[in-house]
């Protein structure tokens, strides 16, 4: 049977080893975002053959001389010298964040929380306000949908044309992003992961920063008007992104199965 270890402290892992264990799959779970002795010990005892590790970047990545040849790493952000040590050790590797159905599954998860944060910070409805939304990517279109379907006022936020048109299209109201940009009323979503908004430019328009960091904000302007909510799909439905994340790691790890097969039937 292959073995699998789970990495990270953010609950959604420890969820998602839960998860493995109960399909009868033979999984660990080691509680760390960095490399440290604990795991060191767990990979030279266990040897696994699947390695989950977290969205973000671990402090310390991990030795390639402490994976098994052959093995398959399944991570979020990774530094692009790790993974030549990785492909130099013959250990392939997945980014889990640049597949398809992970990413717009967790999209949707992340426009349902971005809703619950919304009411527990203003304690208001969404009906009848407007929301600026900065980005039209998976994120952006799927905070936009839930946002219309809740009755209120779409303005859609982007530099690319490409963007803007497609968001005329489903029927938002747009606005070209540049710096002169002015946000006059309602709320300002941010779903691009770059320094852009200068406070002056958002006024008294309260920011929620939906992206990863560092955040919108140019040169750590603090405002009392912005917030940024990170990794909200596990912290709000940390049960579902673990189902996302481990139906996507499975499908990949059956794909790449299936191509070793194929390239051994070639071989033979």
């Amino acid at each position: 049977m292959t073995k699998w270890l789970v990495v990270g402290t953010d609950q959604r892992l420890r969820i998602a080893n839960e998860l493995l264990v109960k399909s009868g799959i033979d999984s660990e779970y080691i509680c760390t975002d960095t490399f440290n002795e604990q795991l060191k010990q767990t990979l030279i005892s266990t040897k696994p053959d699947h390695l989950l590790l977290p969205l973000l970047m671990m402090e310390q990545s991990i030795p390639a001389d402490y994976l098994k040849v052959g093995s398959s790493v399944y991570s979020g952000s990774t530094s692009a010298e790790w993974r030549q040590q990785l492909v130099e050790k013959g250990i392939t590797h997945t980014n889990y964040l640049e597949n398809e159905q992970f990413i717009w599954r967790n999209a949707q998860l992340t426009a349902e929380a971005f809703v619950h944060v919304f009411y527990e910070h203003t304690k208001r409805q969404i009906a009848g306000k407007h929301f600026y939304i900065a980005g039209f990517g998976r994120v952006g279109k799927a905070i936009a949908h839930t946002l219309h379907q809740l009755q209120a006022t779409v303005t859609i936020v982007a530099r690319a044309d490409e963007q803007l048109a497609e968001a005329e299209i489903f029927g938002f109201n747009t606005l070209p992003l540049n710096d002169s940009t002015i946000f006059t009323h309602g709320y300002l979503v941010n779903t691009i992961p770059a320094p852009w908004l200068d406070p002056n430019q958002s006024g008294t328009v309260h920011v929620f920063d939906v992206s990863s960091t560092p955040g919108c904000l140019k040169h750590s302007n603090s405002t009392e008007y912005y917030t940024i909510h990170l990794k909200l799909p596990g912290k709000h439905f940390p049960e579902d992104a673990a189902a996302v994340l481990v139906d996507a790691i499975l499908r990949i790890s059956i794909d790449e199965r299936g191509t070793k097969c194929s390239k051994e039937n070639e071989s033979d």
